[in-house]
């Protein structure tokens, strides 16, 4: 008979020989071709980390891709310095498809257009991958502690801002047609539009590659509000 002392250490000793499981990413698949290390090219087999952080929501869950494991020691080593560059990096990225004009949190805020002498003043904060604009330091700190809401509303404003213009029929990752109601996701802010769940995880590999498949970035058709 195994008494459940022995059971736990079979467990313990079953787990051993296990690589620990990566929490749930939270947000989207690391948008930017290189690594936020070395600045080389990730290649097609990137070292992907999803970060863990329980005092700092705005990083928990994050999912960030290096080229190498050497890399990944060296960002440990500073996550602050390297996550700073990254982005800045993913908003100028994400700047000329951001869907909406006024901020997340103050709906009735207007924010300046990026690149103007105004936009100094807009708090630009990116989460889970994804570029949020908010209107004031007040609105920064409640979008940190709680930033899923903030990436939901993000997310809504900016498929309805671009599917009207989508300019494919077919999924980039299968070439089906796709469906009526298909599989939106959004790669570097912009959206994708999948025949299926199961592309998704392909679709996401390469974002790059991707992306390359769809038109030339369009721009942005800011909706008034992210409801």
């Amino acid at each position: 008979m195994r008494t459940p002392l022995l059971s736990c250490l079979s467990a313990l000793l079953l787990a051993a020989g296990e690589p620990p499981a990566q929490p749930a990413r939270v947000g989207f698949a690391w948008p930017l071709s290189t690594c936020v290390v070395s600045g080389e090219p990730l290649g097609a087999k990137p070292v992907v980390r999803v970060l863990e952080d329980a005092k700092d929501p705005a990083v928990n869950g994050r999912e960030v891709r290096f080229c190498c494991e050497k890399c990944v020691a060296t960002f440990e080593a500073n996550r602050a310095k390297y996550l700073e560059a990254a982005d800045t990096a993913i908003a100028q990225r994400e700047q000329a498809v951001y869907p909406t004009r006024t901020c997340v949190i103050m709906t009735d805020e207007t924010l300046a257009a990026p690149g103007t002498p105004e936009a100094s003043e807009v708090r630009e904060v990116v989460i889970g991958n994804q570029l949020v604009r908010l209107c004031c330091a007040s609105c920064e700190r409640k979008v940190r502690r709680n930033p899923a809401g903030a990436i939901a509303k993000v997310q809504r404003a900016a498929i309805e801002a671009q599917v009207k213009d989508y300019p494919l029929k077919a999924c980039p990752v299968s070439g089906r047609p796709l469906p009526a109601e298909p599989t939106d996701t959004l790669l570097a802010g912009r959206l994708v539009r999948l025949c299926c769940k199961d592309c998704q995880a392909k679709a996401e590999q390469d974002v790059a590659a991707t992306l390359a498949k769809l038109s030339p970035a369009p721009a942005a058709k800011p909706v008034e509000t992210a409801r």
